[in-house]
């Protein structure tokens, strides 16, 4: 296997390295880790996730959630309605009343949300995000074991290509094999609203990789119960955290998460350091799932929680979507190392704050972001290192993943996927060094910075001839991944300097003498692209 291939030359490099007594290194600090950190969440087309499914796909009869529509299901939704808002209260149970007499088995939630739509559109549409979070998780009822796997996977009927998936699940079996024969990795969903039925969905998909996988009940109720010595508790600090019924609906896996809190902080330690490695699960940036994450994380006072530390150092730590950007902490040279807040370009220049506090720690020689090209973000990190007084920063996009192998000798990355990762460094204020990395790029971390492998430079494809780009302002440059676009097209053309526009913001993009393009791979996003310079200046 080429990946498996890959770790293991690393690894005879770095026992070549450590023979050589007495030698000094940037690195000394670091711990044997690899890290595999996803661009975007995992969207694949299941029984339980029909909405990363084509429309036309036929899945089968099996059912993934279920909800159940009865008098004493409505009943018991009146007792702890979550809101002041009694009008919605009295509402939706007339509604649901009616679609009792219409409904008499149970439903999926697409099946329920079209029917309570066919009676009352307006006032379904009218409850609150956590008035409709209850009534859903209310009406849920248990299926099967109360772990309720689906073992259904239609890949091929997804939305989104399954390639970069299908690379990285293979690069985390050959990391974690590499480590033992046996391997086990926790899977950890407290991003999600509810970690529970995200159990399921994930534990599903991991399967691909071959390894032995087990839920870890980190959850932002558990962390609660643990801090404050509190397992009594557990159940209302659920509900706090915006989960409910879950014990009715996922009997085992609740059973699990007390016995987890019973258990105590030592052994869940215990759990994370005896595992091969941990995914961290995470999903696109919003509020309530940065505050999921950083609840089970760190305390109110944004102190490690003792657990936190454990993940952050293990020796095989996966990480997807908007968890990814948690990896940033600790401390350099130049301060405290915080978090990228996902903003875009624009609103960037605009003034909206662009960093949160600091994460987790496993990385500290840059800031990350995710999603990063498409969402139009390279500005919002710019912005984000200018603020945070750091040097070095790193966007990973969408459907593609960055591995970072790091030793007490050097670190190695190298990037998996569709896409690419975008590194900036900052050179003055408004001014950044701007590189790109595409698929199937090696790159070595010196002292002085980041550059790309010998090997990634001797193995690339002829350039191609294309004709030179047009001498005209390019507008609205920082949407629809256009600046991404711009910079192959310079890349492809051997172009060395490009103007972009923002309303009145300009980018300007130019070559110097050390900046190299290089065609690592023959995709749209496949031409490496060293020391090009970007400037933004204001249109006065």
């Amino acid at each position: 296997m080429q990946s498996l291939g890959f770790i293991s030359r690393v690894k005879r490099r770095v026992f070549l390295l450590c023979l050589l007594a007495g030698s000094s290194s940037v690195f000394a600090d670091n711990k044997e880790q690899t890290l595999i950190i996803m661009g975007s969440e995992i969207e694949t087309c299941t029984t339980l996730s029909p909405q990363f499914c084509n429309i036309d796909t036929p899945l089968r009869n099996e059912k993934g959630a279920l909800y159940s529509l009865t008098p004493k299901a409505i009943k018991r939704l009146e007792i702890n309605w979550p809101t002041d808002d009694k009008s919605q209260l009295v509402a939706t149970v007339s509604h649901l009343n009616t679609l009792l007499k219409q409904h008499p088995l149970p439903l999926s939630k697409q099946e329920l949300l079209w029917a309570w739509r066919d009676i009352a559109s307006k006032q379904l549409s009218e409850l609150s995000q956590i008035e409709f979070d209850y009534v859903i998780d209310m009406l849920e009822i248990s299926h099967l074991d109360g772990l309720r796997n689906v073992f259904s996977i239609d890949a091929k009927n997804s939305k989104k290509s399954q390639d970069w998936l299908t690379k990285t699940y293979k690069f985390i079996a050959a990391s974690l094999k590499v480590k033992t024969e046996k391997p086990t990795l926790l899977v950890i969903t407290t991003a999600a609203r509810d970690p529970y039925a995200s159990a399921n969905y994930y534990e599903t998909l991991l399967s691909q990789t071959g390894v032995a996988l087990e839920w870890l009940p980190l959850t932002p109720g558990l962390a609660k119960a643990l801090h404050e010595k509190k397992c009594e508790q557990l159940d209302t600090f659920r509900v706090q955290a915006g989960v409910h019924n879950r014990a009715n609906v996922y009997p085992k896996r609740v059973a699990i998460e007390q016995a987890a809190c019973l258990q105590g902080t030592d052994k869940l330690i215990k759990r994370i350091k005896n595992s091969t490695g941990v995914i961290l699960i995470g999903a696109e940036f919003d509020t309530a799932t940065d505050q999921r994450l950083r609840t089970t994380l760190f305390d109110s006072q944004g102190n490690a929680y003792p657990w936190t530390s454990a993940i952050a150092d293990s020796s095989v730590l996966v990480t997807s979507g908007y968890s990814g950007n948690l990896l940033s902490g600790g401390r350099t040279q130049f301060g405290p190392v915080a978090t990228v807040k996902p903003i875009s370009s624009l609103a960037a220049l605009r003034g909206e704050r662009s960093v949160s506090a600091g994460g987790v720690g496993s990385i500290t020689f840059a800031l990350l972001d995710t999603y990063f090209s498409e969402q139009n973000r390279t500005i919002g990190l710019a912005k984000s290192l200018d603020a945070n007084m750091q040097p070095n920063g790193i966007g990973i996009d969408e459907n593609t993943s960055l591995v970072v192998i790091k030793s007490p000798h050097e670190n190695v990355l190298t990037v998996l996927g569709e896409h690419g990762v975008v590194h900036l460094k900052s050179l003055a204020k408004q001014q950044f060094q701007f590189n790109y990395w595409p698929a199937g790029a090696v790159v070595e971390m010196k002292k002085y910075g980041f550059i790309l492998s010998k090997r990634s430079i001797d193995k690339a494809l002829p350039t191609v001839k294309i004709p030179p780009l047009p001498m005209l302002r390019f507008d609205k440059i920082l949407t629809d991944a256009k600046l991404r676009s711009l910079t192959q097209a310079m890349c492809l053309s051997n172009e060395q300097s490009a103007v972009g526009q923002q309303d009145e913001f300009i980018v300007s993009l130019d070559a110097a003498k050390n900046t190299q393009y290089h065609r690592i791979n023959s995709s749209s996003y496949g031409c490496a692209i060293e020391q090009l310079k970007l400037t933004i200046t204001t249109i006065q």
